[in-house]
């Protein structure tokens, strides 16, 4: 529905005791009280409506009412301020937006949406939508339970939209404020409900041997479950398929040197597509089908093509048809968009075209029907779903998530669409005749890794398979070694060393939260809760007084006595890595079309470019010099007043780098490995070799005493498949 037809339409917005009307009127229903709100006020309003059933962020506020990359703090606290005292009244004399610390906003009020010629619906009806629905799940509860009253609560972004095209100076002021730049289509309209708890499962495990399960995927008839499987003591993975009738597991594919991943299954359910994967200097991609016979575990294995991937793809067929994920999409490395290639001509074409600022779409699945796709797309700080037909025509936004989906599933009539959120452990459906989203959780005891919806009372879980530790190297002896800094069943990946003190502060992540926490002396304190948006970086000031904290499109400081936040930047592109400069300056590696290192004053409140080539990422240790890895893993020493350029390292052969540096010292890691290359006379030295054939290095961080240099390392654990269902 375009935005004048909806206004035409519309009639009022009715909360507990305000009625709204397109014209910016407010009037309580005792007619006692009646206000006009100013522009902004009223932009604020409505986009609290829209949103009233999550909360709102401050950067979201910044982003969509103010559609600016950058508003004061203060600026938005006296809107807020002055909001609440328009919607107070006698009869409203209650909360209308909660504060929830060190994250937004929420609103509080029910909120139903009238149009002409229709009455007000009664109170236990869910209300007509009008749009695709939008979800962030609430953590919150904005009322308490009643019998006789339920929270439904109707989502029309276009009804907001077309509100405010009806009044002029809404519409003025929307003309003097520049564009959103992140993809427009996604400002889509929000609906929920949601459903009693699960109080029991039952729960049956899949695999037994030791071992690391991950990626998997079910046949559309539920006969075969595919799987990779690394085994104990082994390097690479194997690929594995379960006949869930017989439950017998069986070793399907084994390459040497290679690892064997699932990508999907073709609509017939007897074609599953594998990929055989292998990184480095002989890098290897192929493409495969495992053709089953009707009734039987036997498979014919054919080679679809070479295929151009460093991650996993995601596959389906229809007939001759594949719809696969794409990489290097754009010529840029990890970018992917969804393409459809015809096996009979080998023509291929585009289904999808993603915003290249984030990594694109990378998941597909098919209808059973075979008329329609789902596909994902990330988007600032989360993903979105999307439907279309096959050929990838009729595309429609169905929600929009906070957080990062790997899954989505069909229910089997295709009427619902189906995924599970880790981070609050809830089965979500979205139906699409509705445009409702419901929830059920289900009370999980450990931390999954990954998850795969059967349906709304099935669903197969992969346990936690990655731990993240930290660990100090020790460079006093002879033979460089670890020592543990902060090892538990958390996930530990981020640390910023003190620079004046022996320890540091460090994110733990949880399947549900992130903290901060701080190690002084060995003692270990725990300092914060965090949002569960991603953090790129956090580092300490050179005095330790103040903590940068960077999500991937906001920068944070935090003064350490008292754990405030002092400074809040939003940033408009999205924040790759980030440091502490000198003095008052924050380095960081910025992307949009590209990605270029960039300075931030704060004494200033300004950005300064200081690379126009396209790098991986940056730091400075003085005033004269910038030390940057390109995108082919060089090191570069660039003098900043005239621009002149020195190569001083070449790890153009690693497929991974993590690095940070000191006065003397550049530290870096391949993944396997990490060295150092004095300053000075440029020699590089090998510190120390993974310890097991299951271990990772995938961060270096260092602090301004000498030595202290930390590493972030992945290991890979035992885990297993697991089936979850409603106990009956």
């Amino acid at each position: 529905m375009n935005i004048v037809a909806f206004c035409k339409n519309i009639e009022q917005i009715k909360l507990e005791s305000w009625t709204i009307y397109p014209d910016k009127q407010l009037l309580t229903d005792n007619d006692k009280i009646e206000r006009e709100l100013e522009p902004l006020l009223f932009r604020m309003l409505l986009y609290f409506i829209d949103n009233s059933h999550r909360i709102v962020t401050r950067q979201e506020l910044s982003d969509e009412v103010w559609q600016q990359p950058y508003v004061d703090d203060n600026a938005i606290n006296r809107a807020i301020s002055e909001l609440r005292k328009a919607l107070k009244s006698d009869k409203q004399r209650g909360q209308t937006l909660k504060t929830h610390y060190r994250t937004g906003y929420s609103f509080v009020l029910d909120v139903e949406i009238i149009y002409k010629g229709t009455q007000p619906k009664s109170n236990n009806v869910e209300p007509e939508q009008s749009a695709p629905s939008v979800v962030d799940k609430p953590t919150y509860n904005t009322q308490p339970s009643s019998s006789s009253r339920t929270s439904s609560i109707a989502k029309y972004v276009w009804g907001a939209v077309g509100v405010i095209a009806c009044v002029a100076a809404g519409v003025m002021l929307k003309a003097q404020l520049p564009l959103a730049t992140e993809e427009p289509e996604l400002a889509a309209p929000q609906s929920s409900k949601y459903k009693e708890y699960i109080t029991q499962l039952d729960k049956e495990i899949l695999t037994w041997s030791k071992g690391s399960v991950a990626f998997q995927d079910m046949s559309s008839d539920g006969a075969f479950l595919a799987y990779s499987f690394l085994a104990e003591g082994n390097r690479t993975s194997a690929l594995y398929v379960k006949d869930m009738k017989s439950l017998q597991n069986i070793k399907l594919v084994e390459k040497d040197g290679a690892n064997v991943m699932p990508t999907g299954w073709a609509a017939d359910g007897l074609n599953l597509y594998y990929q055989i994967s292998r990184i480095g200097e002989n890098k290897v991609c192929e493409l495969w089908s495992a053709t089953f016979t009707p009734g039987s575990t036997d498979a014919n294995h054919t080679k679809v093509w070479d295929c151009n991937a460093e991650r996993r793809m995601s596959v389906t067929s229809l007939e001759n048809t594949l719809l696969y994920t794409k990489y290097d999409y754009r010529d840029r490395p990890y970018i992917s968009a969804i393409f459809s290639k015809d096996l009979v001509s080998g023509t291929e074409f585009q289904v999808t075209s993603p915003n290249i600022r984030f990594s694109g779409d990378f998941y597909v699945k098919l209808s059973h029907s075979k008329n329609e796709i789902l596909f994902l797309r990330s988007i600032k700080n989360g993903t979105a779903i999307f439907k279309a037909n096959a050929d990838g025509s009729d595309q429609e936004l169905l929600v929009r998530l906070n957080y990062r989906l790997r899954s989505v599933e069909w229910s089997s009539d295709d009427s619902k669409v189906m995924w599970f959120d880790d981070n609050e452990n809830k089965l979500m459906t979205y139906e699409l005749a509705s445009k409702i989203v419901a929830s059920m959780y289900f009370p999980l005891e450990k931390e999954m890794h990954g998850s795969m919806v059967v349906s709304p009372e099935q669903l197969i879980f992969s346990t936690k398979l990655l731990d993240g530790n930290i660990y100090q190297i020790d460079e006093s002896t002879s033979e460089p070694s670890l020592t543990p800094f902060s090892v538990s069943d958390a996930t530990e990946s981020l640390v910023a060393p003190f620079n004046h003190a022996k320890g540091g502060i460090y994110l733990a992540r949880g399947a549900r939260n992130q903290s901060l926490w701080k190690i002084l002396d060995g003692v270990r304190t725990k300092l914060l809760d965090l949002p569960t948006t991603e953090i790129v970086d956090i580092v300490l000031s050179q005095d330790d007084s103040q903590l940068l904290v960077a999500y991937q499109n906001q920068l944070e400081i935090i003064a350490m006595d008292n754990l405030s936040v002092v400074k809040s930047i939003a940033v408009s592109d999205t924040i790759a890595d980030a440091s502490w400069g000198l003095n008052d300056n924050l380095v960081m590696t910025l992307v949009k079309d590209t990605s270029d290192a960039w300075s931030y004053s704060l004494t200033e409140q300004k950005f300064v470019r200081l690379t126009k080539k396209g790098i991986h990422s940056a730091r400075m240790i003085d005033e004269t010099y910038l030390y940057y890895f390109d995108k082919n893993y060089k090191l570069f020493k660039r003098e900043l007043e005239t621009g002149n350029e020195q190569v001083l390292l070449d790890l153009s052969d690693t497929t991974h780098l993590s690095w940070s540096m000191t006065d003397d010292f550049v530290y870096f890691s391949s993944g396997n490995s990490v060295s150092k290359m004095d300053l000075a006379s440029l020699t590089v030295t090998r510190l120390l070799n993974v310890e097991r054939k299951t271990d990772s290095f995938f961060g270096i961080f260092t602090g301004a005493q000498n030595g202290q240099v930390y590493v972030y390392a992945k290991r890979l654990q035992n885990n297993h498949l697991l089936n979850v269902s409603v106990a009956k």
